[in-house]
């Protein structure tokens, strides 16, 4: 009776241990498994950015390049207007170099 009661809990372990799914580190951080997994946008672009930083390229959302094509005319009142509104983008985050002394683009 407990040689039998063995192998059935053995079973049940090792059928529980057959069912979980593997997810590899470039499946973890694609935007698309992010999103699905509960993560804002802005979250799994804030990974893709950190990501090409380790590998020392430059990373940009599509946000990002479409706000880049824009003339400058566009572009300066776009970043006045962040200025004056805290909630409003201005595309800098995870973009700037950090200094040690202030300056006016911390504003």
């Amino acid at each position: 009776m407990n040689k039998k009661l063995l192998l059935i809990a053995f079973s049940v372990v090792m059928l529980q241990l057959q069912s979980g799914a593997s997810v590899t580190v470039d499946e973890a951080r694609s935007l698309d498994y992010l999103h699905n997994s509960g993560y804002s946008i802005q979250t799994a672009d804030m990974v893709s950015v950190s990501h090409a930083r380790g590998n020392g390229e430059e990373y940009y959302t599509n946000d990002e390049k479409v706000f880049r094509q824009q003339n400058g005319f566009v572009r300066f009142w776009r970043k006045l207007y962040a200025y004056f509104d805290p909630a409003a983008e201005d595309y800098s985050f995870y973009h700037h170099d950090t200094a040690i002394t202030p300056s006016y683009t911390d504003l």
